[in-house]
């Protein structure tokens, strides 16, 4: 056990560094990836050149194979140089796990070839699925496929139907993005580089191999299997809720770096300070704010191991574990839409400017903070309600 521990801990070590060896490229590409509404070619082989896509790849298909706390690190420090690569990187690994659900037929014609393949996964809407010879015919639209413009398969939902058109049940069906159609509409004041339009499909032949029942793709049968490594027995919903809020953290550990990094030569207007450090006011709110975001970041860190402590151990985490995650992530988002507020205030008007990376980071969190998985409301009620035995409002957790 230690020495799996001990081989965790290098090995994130070595992937945040990893990202910090990219991180100029990535930063060069903010403003085109926010113009263009997708993210540059540059940061696309950056991400594919650093293996950060593929944490949560089989290692039995060439992947990393970690755990939650080590993309949730690696995530954060994606946010420091683009917030937009963090999200989307994050939505790639969390949908290769997902694909870990398919029958290995499946697996083996996404990963096979290609350990490095990168999948979308979107759940947001329900297509159909219409049987056919051999598989299923899919339509549908998927608004909020973020990175699908640089993926080579994505994560569908649909409701499969019989040939009266009465629905059997839902379903998760795994196509190739090639076989459908973007269109573009994601135009968002933030997190624009993610690019997260709208896929459709209109009757793609999927063969039966790559549809398994929806509750099959989000349940947590697989919790308990030993035989399956820790990483495939993590309940992937709570997973990727946590990496989502690891996004948002990183941008206010981003933000308040910036605030830090140019306090000591900028003054306080109108007032005789010429250097904020110097005034009392200033040191004692970046105090406050700092302690904040700190607070969210223990949020993110609190469930990101108990996850993974579950999953090495082999343990089915409880309902009540499960909605408490929940209430951490959505706590943890909404105490960083606080924070950053205060720290635009701390930085002055110039934190407005385009030029200024403060205003992206402003306007990206709190685009990601409004993500569903991330809704601090639900997410209070969810906790909240876990302390009477009152019926959980989300299906899937």
């Amino acid at each position: 056990m230690t020495n799996v521990r001990t081989d965790t801990k290098e090995l994130r070590v070595e992937l945040v560094e990893r990202v910090h060896s990219i991180g100029q490229v990535l930063a060069d590409g903010v403003a085109a990836g926010d113009r263009e509404r997708r993210l540059p070619d540059a940061t696309v082989r950056a991400v594919e050149e650093s293996q950060v896509g593929m944490l949560w790849t089989a290692r039995s298909y060439g992947g990393l194979e970690t755990d939650v706390r080590t993309l949730s690190e690696v995530t954060k420090t994606l946010a420091r140089y683009c917030p937009s690569t963090s999200w989307v990187v994050n939505n790639i690994n969390g949908s290769n796990l997902l694909a870990s659900r398919f029958p290995e037929v499946a697996r083996d014609e996404v990963f096979g070839a290609n350990p490095g393949a990168k999948l979308a996964s979107v759940f947001v809407a329900m297509g159909k699925a219409v049987r056919a010879d051999g598989g299923y015919l899919l339509s549908g639209r998927w608004p909020y496929s973020s990175g699908i413009l640089h993926d080579d398969w994505a994560i569908l939902s649909a409701l499969e139907t019989d040939a009266d058109g009465e629905v059997v049940q839902p379903v998760s069906v795994l196509v190739p993005v090639s076989a459908l159609t973007v269109e573009d509409t994601w135009a968002t004041v933030g997190m624009r580089g993610t690019g997260s339009h709208t896929s459709v499909a209109t009757d793609v032949f999927v063969p039966e191999h790559r549809v398994i029942p929806f509750r099959v793709q989000l349940g947590r049968d697989n919790a308990t299997d030993l035989s399956l490594p820790p990483l495939l027995r993590t309940p992937a919903v709570a997973a990727m809720a946590v990496i989502c809020a690891s996004v948002v953290v990183g941008v206010a550990q981003a933000a308040r770096a910036v605030v830090v990094d140019r306090a000591p030569g900028r003054g306080v207007a109108p007032t005789v300070y010429k250097s904020q450090p110097d005034s009392q006011t200033f040191v004692s709110s970046l105090g406050r704010t700092a302690l904040t975001v700190d607070a969210a970041e223990m949020h993110v860190r609190r469930a990101a191991d108990v996850i993974d402590e579950a999953a090495e151990a082999g343990i089915a985490l409880p309902d009540s574990e499960l909605r408490r995650i929940r209430g951490d992530v959505g706590q943890a988002v909404n105490l960083v839409t606080t924070a950053l507020d205060e720290l635009m205030w701390l930085h002055g008007a110039a934190a407005f400017a385009e030029s200024s990376p403060m205003q992206q980071y402003w306007r990206d969190a709190n685009t990601a903070a409004r993500h569903a998985m991330l809704n601090v409301h639900v997410g209070r009620e969810l906790y909240g309600g876990a302390f009477f035995g009152l019926d959980s409002i989300v299906p899937s957790l």
